[in-house]
């Protein structure tokens, strides 16, 4: 058995081999010829070790949609989203954002922009963590100018497979509706559950849905529950499909209707 190593320095090449156990050196003369001449040679390549890329702490997407109409009917729709998530070992740090914008013959019909934002601290080894949520919801045409909504509590994983997650909070916290005819703050218990399921390599579904009490009245309550499908079209430029809704019903309207539900297909662009 033969073990040559070769070692390479510009325009020279010098070769050390090793023969039944004897050390053969050959210079730059002749190391082409005595490396023909030496059966059965194992090459030892030697690359430098490139160190691990940094893991990818953030992934989300952009999303935006437009259609209008103008003659007989002037009409023009838009729609802006974007959500984001950063996962470390010890937390997971969640932000989502959609934005609805809606006129006809230059008259609003709808204005509203609802923002939710979560952090949860994990346990290892474990199905339980902790987390703090929050909503901020802005509609031009409700009863109030912004709600604020703030809760805290556990979270735990009912399922938690290679496609498929589901998981439940419970806690408290509480409400705010500020510049409406109920400006206070408003205690409330919390009730979520949270699914994800990818259908494949290209597609995935979600859903959340949120229910919360005032704890002092339990017939009123808010319910928030969004839906989505999401599906890449393009690889090389990130580039993908997103059919959603997002229904927002309160018990509580003020005089207005008490739901809201908003559908969308969108682009998606993601990061």
């Amino acid at each position: 058995m033969i073990r040559l190593l070769l070692l390479g320095l510009p325009g020279v090449v010098m070769t050390t081999a090793a023969v039944d156990g004897q050390v053969v050196n050959t210079g730059p003369a002749n190391a082409a010829a005595e490396i023909q001449r030496l059966p059965q040679i194992e090459q030892l390549v030697m690359i430098e070790p490139q160190g691990d890329p940094p893991p990818k702490r953030w992934e989300g997407s952009f999303e935006l949609g437009l259609d209008g109409t103008q003659g007989n009917t002037e009409t023009f729709n838009f729609r802006f989203g974007f959500d984001a998530e950063r996962k470390t070992e010890l937390s997971v740090l969640s932000l989502d954002l959609d934005y609805n914008k809606k006129t006809e013959r230059a008259l609003e019909t709808a204005n509203r922009a609802f923002l939710g934002w979560r952090l949860e601290r994990l346990f290892r080894e474990s199905r339980f963590s902790g987390f703090v949520h929050g909503t901020v919801d802005y509609d031009e045409f409700q009863a109030f100018n912004v709600r604020v909504a703030v809760d805290t509590g556990l979270g735990y994983k009912l399922i938690e497979a290679e496609r498929t997650t589901l998981s439940g909070r419970l806690g408290g916290g509480f409400s705010r509706e500020i510049g409406g005819p109920d400006d206070n703050y408003a205690p409330e218990a919390t009730f979520a559950l949270d699914f994800e399921h990818r259908l494949s390599d290209r597609q995935k579904l979600t859903a959340t849905t949120e229910y919360a009490p005032r704890v002092t009245a339990m017939e009123d309550y808010r319910l928030n529950s969004q839906a989505a499908w999401e599906v890449v079209l393009d690889r090389q430029t990130n580039l993908g499909l997103k059919l959603s809704v997002l229904n927002r019903y309160d018990s509580t309207p003020h005089g207005r209707r008490p739901n809201d539900v908003d559908y969308s297909a969108t682009l998606l662009w993601q990061f």
